[in-house]
């Protein structure tokens, strides 16, 4: 990886939470509220948007550990903002922290930790 992004480097992630966002299990809505699953996505994503203009040609991120408290319900149709923060940065590993508000309060936190690979090393690892 090219220099990464230094400590303490933020992305922002604005997301109005629509019905295909709630909390389902085996594709029935079990909460209509903002789901574990797509939280985790969409923090994945800002995390991700702070790593990729740093990839050299043949380089990934991949998701390596993911901590997560959630901490109040978010209803449907709200407007929620991700806010990632680098924590830590090497060659090899990207760490944000992330912050998730929903009317200026936090409503969850966690953190996202990215390994960097060789895509032809990962791509052998996935065939086996």
């Amino acid at each position: 990886m090219q220099p990464g992004p230094p400590r303490g480097a933020t992305e922002s992630l604005d997301v109005t939470v629509t019905n295909d966002m709630a909390a389902t299990i085996d594709g029935d809505v079990i909460h209509p509220v903002y789901g574990t699953q797509a939280l985790v996505g969409h923090m994945e994503q800002v995390c991700r948007n702070l790593l990729v203009d740093h990839l050299e040609a043949g380089e990934e991120g991949v998701g390596h550990h993911l901590d997560l408290t959630q901490r109040a319900p978010v209803p449907i149709g709200a407007e929620i903002q991700l806010v990632a923060t680098v924590a830590q940065v090497s060659s090899q590993r990207l760490m944000c922290e992330v912050v998730v508000r929903h009317g200026g309060r936090m409503v969850a936190r966690g953190s996202v930790d990215q390994r960097i690979v060789r895509t032809r090393d990962f791509a052998a690892e996935i065939s086996g």
